[in-house]
């Protein structure tokens, strides 16, 4: 139960009755419940956006996008914004990495953040979204975080990576899979396959180029590839199954 309770404080915004016990054992287990936390919270910001819909497009996308970071708390933000700045730098290694712990934000942060954000907004206005349906979107975004924490090293300067990292199982992660498919498979039909297919793609993509970056993935990187895997999901939705 700690474990939950302490991915529900990591995750989200939402009050919680007592204190959880922050250690690198139960930070692992809490990895398990990460999709799950995503896919409820994807569920409320699909209700929100599916019920006023009709009332006006633009209008149910604006209040689904801000349930959406009141939700998480802008928490992978800032390291969208972190890693935009660094990797987009085109610096060696070490001027890379201290540009993603300088506080300042640069062009490609702002950049990073009006481009993410507002293709969130886009597809939010032009499609109506069931409510399991974005909570799939944000279930597969998270395997796709999952996937970098399971199978690509941590920077070695990365407190953040480590900590999940050394905790983490990957039967746990195997099993995550069988019960996303089996939600997806009882709910939407095998073609929603693609979206975690898709999540974990992204997510293996990109750690790999932050392993040539910067020799692994730090906890900016985890919060880039959730921030762009949840924007990559919807733009799927919008080509693919609108």
């Amino acid at each position: 139960m700690n474990s939950l309770l302490l991915a529900i404080q990591f995750l989200t915004r939402l009050p919680l009755p007592q204190e959880t016990e922050f250690n690198e054992k139960e930070a692992g287990k809490s990895l398990f419940w990460f999709p799950w936390i995503a896919l409820f919270m994807g569920v409320v910001v699909g209700f929100v956006n599916n019920f006023f819909y009709d009332v006006g497009p633009l209008f149910a996308a604006f209040l689904g996008l801000i349930t959406w970071y009141l939700l998480n708390g802008g928490l992978h933000m800032d390291g969208l914004m972190d890693t935009a700045d660094g990797f987009l730098s085109n610096r060696d290694r070490d001027r890379v990495v201290e540009i993603m712990h300088d506080s300042t934000i640069g062009v490609f942060a702002v950049l990073a953040l009006v481009l993410v954000l507002l293709g969130k907004f886009s597809v939010l206005a032009s499609v109506a979204i069931q409510p399991v349906e974005m909570g799939i979107f944000f279930a597969s975004a998270r395997m796709g975080v999952l996937t970098a924490i399971h199978f690509f090293p941590s920077a070695p300067a990365s407190s953040m990576g480590n900590f999940f990292k050394h905790g983490a199982s990957k039967n746990s992660y195997y099993l995550q899979w069988l019960i996303l498919a089996a939600i997806i498979l009882f709910t939407r039909g095998k073609s929603f396959l693609l979206f975690p297919v898709a999540g974990c793609l992204w997510g293996a993509v990109f750690s790999r180029l932050s392993v040539r970056k910067i020799g692994g993935l730090t906890g900016d990187v985890y919060g880039a590839i959730t921030e762009i895997g949840e924007l990559f999901m919807l733009l799927l939705f919008g080509v693919f199954f609108s």
